[in-house]
């Protein structure tokens, strides 16, 4: 087993168990089924979630804090080590690396936000996929209900009438 598969899986579980529920409000009402089919055509699309799904809240100052703590708990100890060779250097080398840091700093924050929106998305869209598809896994027929959804829109169906022609369609082509 390799290092990085050893260390995912302990991130995404204190990610889940910790910083999302600090970092997101979540509405406490299960998602309507349209809803559901939005958000799953969307994630599958790999579009921008933050402003096309319901259901979260970003609390904007909280992520720039936990971002705050990461970026601190990676660079502390590696400019302890090389505080003295840091100390030495000129002082144009550091007007340098000071710029690339701060690049660097917001660059992976808009990457971290993204992340944290898309492991929030996925996992309402999970909960709610068990709602409303229990007997479907989400895995297996995520994109194949995405495809019904985008054909059923196109076609005309009534939003009375989406979820029996979506489940009518995915147990046909079983």
């Amino acid at each position: 087993m390799s290092l990085i598969a050893t260390l995912k899986n302990p991130i995404i579980t204190f990610t889940q168990t910790r910083i999302i529920p600090f970092v997101f409000t979540t509405c406490k009402q299960p998602m309507l089924f349209k809803e559901l089919m939005h958000a799953n055509k969307i994630y599958n699309d790999g579009m921008n979630l933050e402003y096309n799904m319901k259901g979260f809240r970003v609390r904007l100052g909280r992520i720039y804090l936990v971002f705050l703590v990461l970026w601190l708990l990676v660079l502390t100890p590696p400019s302890l080590i090389f505080h003295t060779l840091l100390a030495k250097i000129d002082c144009h080398a550091l007007i340098l690396s000071s710029i690339v840091f701060t690049v660097l700093f917001f660059s992976t924050f808009a990457l971290f936000k993204a992340w944290l929106i898309e492991q929030v998305s996925k996992r309402l869209i999970m909960e709610a996929w068990k709602n409303h598809f229990p007997h479907f896994d989400y895995n297996k027929n995520s994109e194949k209900v995405s495809k019904i959804y985008s054909q059923a829109i196109e076609n005309g169906v009534q939003n009375k009438d989406l979820q029996h022609h979506i489940i009518t369609k995915m147990v046909s082509e079983e």
